[in-house]
């Protein structure tokens, strides 16, 4: 909940799930699965692959299911089960998706037969992922529950009941809205809406859209209404959910991609998203909408706008907490000092009293001292004290308290008011403690040392908190860099078809290929080799196979043809010996499979018939490029940058327009 709190709608409808069911059959079936990740405890994602299309589809337990083409972070280690799942449908492949009657319950079936698996999704309460097996006996699940409606538990060795969801989409009739209004009238308070959407398969959404399309309020009480199987209510209704029931129809059938609608709170393009939906409902009016050719797309793009913003609140309480732990060890160590200094400037005072009241200190302890040795218990002492205080004896009064326990009494001290300063005066006495078994300048000479020992302890801690401080500054810039540069979702880039080889681009835009394998160089020479296009090799060992894609009608310039035999024998193991030697280029045409009698060519090796033509000698450099794609409003700006390098001004204008206008669409995504 927290992920989509800023957000409309937060859960898949019926109807989504329908379309939805719908894209991913015409995506995934026959693909395999390649693997399965955790993104957290409720989200996994599919990697599935189909004729060397891959996809990934995101499962949210009780959420949300769709492709995504967005990159998200995956759990550094693979949760119990995520490992269950890997264990039984891992390369398995795809045989079915579909919804489990008009529930939001998704089946994903991996294999055929005996040896089948499904993954279920449970769409609905607190949601679910369960793996069973081809008897549909619960293997593994994310959560364990039971049924409250028909008692069942499930929970693993359980079998999962199909049965009650079976049912299937009631299409609207009269005695279906007579059956709805009949139950519904049984609540005083049920309105025709309530009834509507708790009695009829069709969800909260289409109903609100079939309303619409009436002059009737939704909000009116059943109980107070007149329904018969003639009245204008009935057959309004009848009329509206027929033209529902059709338009889910026309979604579902044809086998098309379905087409998506982001819907806007308000009118405004700046306006945050509301809800998604597979068609554009009644209630959408006077909203901005934004179209995608592709349900999925739009659920995409919905729900990663959502957990973008959910990773920049993230973002956001981590840099605040760690700016506030350094405010913490800041406070902490500076109380400590504070505590430290107080405390030194207590014993400075302590002492200098006991200096201003020796003869008095000196007193107090030899009386206490004196009644002590003749054997007077403590009671009695105390005793004693308060009575002399009473009869107005100074020493008595001086006392305050017996620590006898620790060999202590508390003594009231104050300086004298001849020394004092006239706004000191009003000020309360002191309480000091002084040691029985010292004389008053020793327990002055004790304050001091005290007093010493405390100002070196404050002078460490402001040293030590120094330190402490830094440190945490320190840890708080780390872990604001880990903020800063913790990978939100990404968008996935397009793989291009050659990105498979190894490749560059010419510095007059031509795409080199070359093999990576034996196996490579079969597949680029019977696959990707065209008329037109340049064969290289090089007469020596190593040497992979080199193709120029030439996107013109004019012959493939020099320059091009000598970077892309460099590289050849760059790739060879001339770049191990140092030796200079020189690659060669011929036309498709001369390049053969067909070996000469009682010969046989291996795989990624070719037979060239005809001239070969031999390419100047060069210097073994290679270099390390980095491709930028700029956007489309910049295109203008770059047009004929990679012109066709030595020809006439005629013929360099010719170049440019080959360049600007000639190349095919995967390489020109990859030029900008």
């Amino acid at each position: 909940a927290g992920l989509h709190r800023s957000m409309g709608k937060t859960r898949m409808t019926v109807l989504d799930v329908k379309a939805s069911v719908a894209n991913l059959r015409s995506q995934l079936l026959g693909a395999r699965l390649a693997n399965i990740y955790d993104l957290d405890a409720k989200t996994y994602l599919l990697k599935t692959n189909k004729s060397g299309e891959k996809c990934l589809v995101l499962l949210e337990s009780g959420i949300r299911f769709h492709t995504t083409e967005f990159m998200r972070d995956k759990s550094n280690m693979p949760s119990g089960f995520t490992l269950k799942l890997r264990k039984h449908i891992r390369m398995k492949r795809i045989e079915e998706v579909k919804q489990l009657g008009v529930d939001r319950v998704v089946i994903f079936t991996f294999g055929a037969a005996d040896e089948a698996f499904h993954l279920i999704l449970e769409l609905f309460a607190g949601g679910n992922i369960i793996l069973v097996d081809h008897q549909y006996t619960i293997l593994a699940l994310l959560r364990t529950y039971t049924d409250e409606a028909t008692n069942t538990k499930v929970a693993v060795k359980e079998t999962y009941q199909l049965d009650s969801n079976q049912n299937e989409n009631r299409k609207i009739s009269v005695d279906l809205l007579m059956e709805a209004f009949g139950k519904g009238a049984k609540n005083e308070k049920a309105t025709m809406r309530d009834v509507l959407i708790k009695e009829l398969d069709y969800g909260p959404a289409l109903v609100e859209h079939a309303l619409l399309g009436t002059s009737l309020d939704g909000k009116m009480k059943v109980s107070e209404m007149e329904i018969t199987r003639d009245s204008p209510v009935v057959s309004t209704l009848f009329g509206v959910f027929k033209e529902v029931d059709d338009m889910i129809a026309n979604l579902t059938d044809g086998g098309k991609m379905i087409e998506g609608v982001l819907v806007r709170k308000g009118a405004g393009e700046d306006s945050p998203y509301d809800d998604f939906g597979p068609v554009v409902l009644r209630q959408y009016a006077g909203k901005k909408l934004d179209m995608f050719d592709s349900f999925d797309k739009a659920m995409d793009a919905y729900f990663s706008i959502a957990e973008d913003k959910k990773l920049e609140q993230q973002k956001v309480q981590q840099k605040k907490a760690a700016v506030s732990k350094v405010e913490r060890v800041k406070r902490a160590h500076e109380a400590s000092i504070q505590a430290l200094q107080e405390e030194e400037a207590e014993n400075y005072h302590r002492a200098t009293l006991i200096e201003a009241n020796l003869s008095d200190v000196d007193n107090a302890i030899l009386v206490i001292n004196s009644m002590l040795s003749q054997g007077m218990d403590w009671a009695s002492l105390k005793k004693l004290v308060k009575e002399e205080g009473r009869k107005g004896n100074p020493i008595a009064q001086m006392i305050h308290g017996l620590k006898l326990d620790s060999n202590q009494i508390t003594l009231l001290l104050t300086f004298g008011l001849d020394a004092m300063e006239e706004e000191e005066q009003t000020l309360p006495v002191v309480a000091v403690d002084v040691d029985l078994g010292m004389n008053a300048y020793q327990n002055a000479q004790s304050y001091y040392s005290s007093k010493k020992k405390v100002a070196l302890k404050a002078e460490k801690t402001m040293q030590a908190a120094g330190k402490a401080i830094k440190g945490a500054e320190r840890k708080a810039k780390e872990d604001l860099k880990k903020a800063d540069t913790k990978a939100s979702i990404q968008q996935i880039r397009k793989t291009h078809w050659f990105e498979k080889f190894i490749w560059f681009i010419s510095s007059e835009n031509f795409l080199v290929l070359c093999g990576r394998d034996a196996q490579q160089n079969e597949l680029l020479v019977k696959r990707h080799m065209e008329k037109g296009d340049i064969y290289l090799h090089a007469d020596i060992h190593g040497a992979a196979t080199h193709i120029i894609k030439n996107h013109t009608k004019d012959a493939v310039p020099p320059l091009t043809l000598a970077q892309a035999g460099l590289s050849c024998v760059c790739r060879s193991q001339a770049w191990d010996a140092k030796m200079v030697t020189s690659a060669y280029w011929v036309h498709p045409e001369q390049v053969s499979k067909s070996a000469p009698t009682g010969e046989y060519l291996s795989t990624g090796s070719f037979m060239i018939r005809g001239k070969k033509n031999y390419l100047p000698p060069n210097s073994l450099i290679m270099g390390f490029g980095l491709l930028f794609r700029i956007d489309e409003s910049c295109l203008a700006h770059h047009v004929g940058e990679r012109k066709i390098r030595g020809l006439g001004e005629q013929e360099e204008e010719m170049g440019k327009a080959g360049d600007s206008d000639e190349i095919p669409e995967e390489e020109e995504e990859e030029e900008e």
